[in-house]
């Protein structure tokens, strides 16, 4: 296995943590009824989001799984070195930056990485 350059192990540890995050909070909210922070603080402007689009956020649980196993699969294959990595990563970011602040943040960051470390991919291989 090659070794990581900044800006890959940076993408990866950002899919690893966001992943975990949105898992933990998806099954806290399947198990407790609320996600984090929904009972002191309120949730966060991806409700907003989220029912401009006529879905209910309690109901988002079970996206916030998924897309949190997306995103930590994700991190796994970065870590691993598939051809497709970036472009898998800049798909996923993509579907992530309505999780209005950590998604956001996090897809952004992802997305321009991503895309830096694809063009000096392909810049290698010329």
């Amino acid at each position: 296995m090659q070794r990581l350059s900044p800006a890959t192990a940076i993408i990866s540890i950002l899919s690893f943590i966001l992943g975990a995050w949105l898992v933990f909070d998806g099954a806290r909210k399947l198990v407790t009824g609320y996600y984090t922070g929904e009972q002191t603080i309120g949730l966060g402007p991806w409700t907003t989001l989220v029912s401009a689009i006529g879905l209910r956020p309690s109901d988002m649980a079970f996206p916030f799984l998924f897309l949190g196993v997306l995103w930590v699969v994700n991190g796994i294959i970065v870590v691993l070195g598939s051809r497709t990595r970036y472009e898998r990563a800049i798909a996923i970011s993509i579907f992530t930056l309505f999780y209005a602040i950590p998604g956001t943040i996090v897809s952004i960051i992802t997305i321009s990485l991503s895309l830096r470390e694809r063009r000096i991919a392909r810049l290698a291989e010329d």
